[in-house]
């Protein structure tokens, strides 16, 4: 489902990115508005300073003589004289006596000064910041929040649709190649390999019969494995008692053509274990594994091969790349050697079918992968 996967990646980056922007933006926003309330309280709490003083000429004339004044509970204020606290029903902390206004937990301040003849004057006014309207912002932010992102999805969600439209379209169409190929490629190799048959009944062997052997069997390995790819899940299995041992040494005499043409030798060390399965399915495993091994390995080298206990190991030399991906459909490491990038998919598949533990990894500049059949 590799449409299905694009789609989730594009629609997390897009969503993600969306959103991003535009809570950057309702950051901006919301600071502004929040800075334009706060403004707005200050201006308020100035002209109410302005307004008392208007109707309480009388406080200055006390102050100018050093006298107290009553203030009231109306409003809050403190009178300071050259710096100095003269009377008022509250006393401020941390003032700051270089700025206009501050704001100190959930209380503004406001320092209003008026120079005197005989002092200078600072009156300090405070009051609760006045959160409703602040509240108020941030519900209909919230609001606004809950609707941007279900119109981000569904807009991400349409326009994913539009996007993988040609990439499904692709995919089908490979899927319908891969299908006619393999229904096509079947009678010829089934041709091909039945006439090699009969000429081995008539005693004819030559290298160049070996050779057309090996490719026409190259080539029914390629159409069994894209078989596999499409048509897996509707095969009836028939599970039977398989010696693994004997499949195995088999199987490698299926290969020895292309072993020679590589001088590649094979160092075995294995033991009887039988295993309930179909045999098709474990033929297909065992040919994937050695095939992979033969193919990615050096000429002139050794290829160990070991079935111990159950766990069935295959170690050539080299190193794999990218390890995550060694086992998707169609991955190759290498572009220059051929096949489709099935062999480690179909292994892996089936693993998973029959509950078999599959493991590739790198190890002292050998690649070794491990079967453990339960």
């Amino acid at each position: 489902m590799a449409e299905k996967k694009s789609l989730r990646r594009f629609l997390l980056i897009y969503v993600i990115s969306t959103l991003l922007l535009v809570g950057i933006g309702e950051w901006f926003y919301y600071k502004a508005k929040y800075h334009s309330e706060i403004d707005s309280q200050i201006s308020q709490l100035s002209n109410e300073l302005k307004l008392y003083l208007a109707e309480n000429k009388g406080m200055l004339r006390s102050l100018r003589f050093s006298k107290n004044y009553n203030i009231g509970d109306n409003i809050k204020i403190a009178v300071y004289k050259d710096g100095t606290y003269m009377f008022g029903n509250f006393k401020p902390m941390n003032i700051k006596w270089n700025r206009e206004f501050w704001i100190n937990g959930k209380n503004i301040y406001y320092l209003y000064t008026m120079p005197k003849r005989w002092g200078k004057v600072d009156i300090i006014v405070t009051k609760s910041i006045n959160e409703e309207k602040i509240s108020e912002l941030k519900k209909q932010l919230i609001i606004f929040n809950v609707f941007v992102v279900f119109i981000v999805i569904i807009t991400a969600f349409i326009l994913g649709k539009i996007f993988l439209k040609p990439l499904k379209s692709s995919i089908e169409m490979l899927e319908d190649f891969i299908r006619d190929a393999t229904h096509e490629m079947n009678t010829p190799i089934s041709v091909i390999l039945t006439n090699i048959e009969m000429l081995k009944m008539k005693d004819i062997e030559s290298k160049e019969l070996q050779r057309i052997e090996f490719s026409a069997k190259r080539l029914e390995k390629i159409f069994k494995d894209l078989a596999f790819v499409r048509l897996n899940h509707k095969q009836k299995k028939e599970i039977i008692s398989i010696n693994i041992k004997d499949l195995i040494r088999k199987r490698i005499e299926i290969f020895q053509t292309l072993l020679e043409n590589k001088k590649i030798s094979f160092d075995k060390s294995c033991e009887d274990f039988y295993v309930n399965a179909d045999r098709e399915d474990m033929i297909r495993l065992i040919d994937n594994l050695l095939s992979n091994a033969i193919k990615y390995s050096p000429q002139n080298e050794t290829i160990h091969l070991s079935l111990k206990n159950g766990i069935f190991c295959i170690a050539n030399k080299g190193k794999i790349k990218n390890l995550e991906k060694i086992t998707k459909k169609f991955y190759r490491e290498n572009q220059n050697e051929g096949g489709f990038g099935l062999g480690l998919y179909i292994v892996k598949k089936i693993c998973d079918y029959y509950g078999f533990e599959f493991n590739i990894k790198n190890e002292n500049s050998f690649v070794k992968t491990f079967v453990k059949f339960k």
